[in-house]
């Protein structure tokens, strides 16, 4: 996944800022220290903090480890056009071909989005903007930001211009879609019907060895089914069973735990959270500085954290049985209500504060509970059926 979509972090050396500040009025010592700085600013659009770097000798056509991006990259994913304006003004490659997803800087500013939103398919008036100004620069479409754009018109002359533009795959890291694939996992089949109609081939595979046609069978969508089947697409083998049922209960004892993921805006925020309420952290994956997800553990139960979640309530809670919930409730308790007390005496907030969403009660259905709300909005259930414990 790519940190275009990631939470913000902050570099080993602090913030792009402070850096910057640091080195504003001597040369730069540390060019890991300068570059680390630089792409940190325009990842968050700190166009102030860029303009200062930039006069200080950024060289802004330099690339970080991690994509392979340059500041451009980053910037045209946050559909920033004043970053954007300034970059380029600055010197910077306005194709910037070689990233790790291989989509150049037009396609950071046409496929990435913001986490969270609601329909990928949607573009706001400031990326059409920041993707207009790239253009007028001098950047130019290729097959996959053009149906980014969704402009059918662009994508006809994109495959004029380059006939093997049908034949450009994403990258590994978005699981080597053709043209088709992609049409189909945003769901325009306007899109692939132009694309069919221009010649695409029908039996591509993805990096899953997946046709299009098969993508489609599988996703249930009937209507692209249809589209690629009356243009020739082959029907996938298919293994039958007299009996599939039957064949997925055999392999029940295979299965040895279930493993709940669920998003919050902040995983390094979230895992230290849980480990300060008395989980234990099992798994923690950083990427240069950038938590992507982690794994903690409360007795036999275990949680994967991942990015993407917003704060609030949310659809998913999480019910955790025990054999002790009373002394649980008693000890969580105890913390809130110190919590509170040193906040009305002035005191600093509680980094691992929640809040009771029910306090603790026998159920009707045979089960003794309280619940607490974690800082991300996640309902928490510690719950004890009768007979159980001590």
């Amino acid at each position: 996944m790519c940190r275009a979509e990631r939470s913000r972090s902050r570099t080993a050396q602090g913030t792009a800022d402070d850096v910057a500040d640091a080195l504003a009025d001597r040369p730069l010592p540390d060019r890991d220290a300068e570059l680390a700085a630089f792409i940190e600013a325009c990842r968050h659009g700190e166009v102030d903090t860029a303009r200062r770097l930039i006069a200080a000798g950024v060289d802004v056509n330099t690339r970080e480890a991690g994509d392979n991006t340059t500041g451009l990259h980053w910037a045209a994913a946050r559909a920033d056009l004043p970053l954007i304006r300034l970059l380029l003004d600055a010197g910077a490659d306005v194709h910037g071909t070689g990233d790790l997803h291989a989509l150049d800087v037009i396609g950071w500013a046409a496929y990435f989005r913001d986490p969270g939103a609601a329909d990928v398919t949607l573009m706001d008036a400031d990326r059409r903007a920041s993707i207009d100004y790239l253009v007028e620069r001098g950047a130019r479409h290729h097959i996959f930001s053009a149906m980014c754009v969704g402009d059918l018109a662009l994508i006809r002359q994109v495959v004029e211009r380059d006939p093997h533009a049908l034949a450009r795959r994403m990258s590994r890291h978005e699981r080597s879609l053709s043209p088709l694939h992609f049409a189909l996992s945003r769901g325009r089949h306007d899109i692939l019907g132009l694309l069919i109609g221009l010649g695409a081939d029908l039996e591509a595979t993805d990096a899953g060895g997946q046709t299009p046609l098969t993508a489609a069978m599988l996703c249930g969508d009937r209507e692209a089914t249809a589209q690629l089947q009356a243009a020739g697409a082959r029907l996938p083998a298919i293994t039958t069973s007299t009996d599939p049922r039957a064949d997925v209960a055999a392999l029940a004892g295979t299965v040895s735990k279930v493993l709940p993921m669920i998003k919050v805006p902040d995983v390094a925020r979230a895992l230290d959270w849980y480990v300060s309420l008395g989980f234990e952290e099992l798994a923690r994956y950083d990427d240069t500085g950038i938590v992507n997800f982690g794994i903690v553990a409360f007795g036999g139960a275990r949680v994967m954290l991942t990015m993407h979640g917003t704060t609030g309530r949310h659809d998913a809670t999480l019910w955790f049985y025990t054999s002790a919930v009373d002394r649980l409730y008693q000890i969580l308790r105890a913390r809130q209500l110190e919590a509170a007390k040193a906040a009305l005496d002035g005191g600093t907030a509680d980094a691992g504060a929640f809040i009771f969403e029910q306090d603790i009660e026998d159920m009707f259905y045979g089960a003794r509970q309280f619940c607490i709300r974690d800082p991300f909005g996640y309902e928490i259930y510690f719950i004890q059926e009768h007979g159980q414990g001590s």
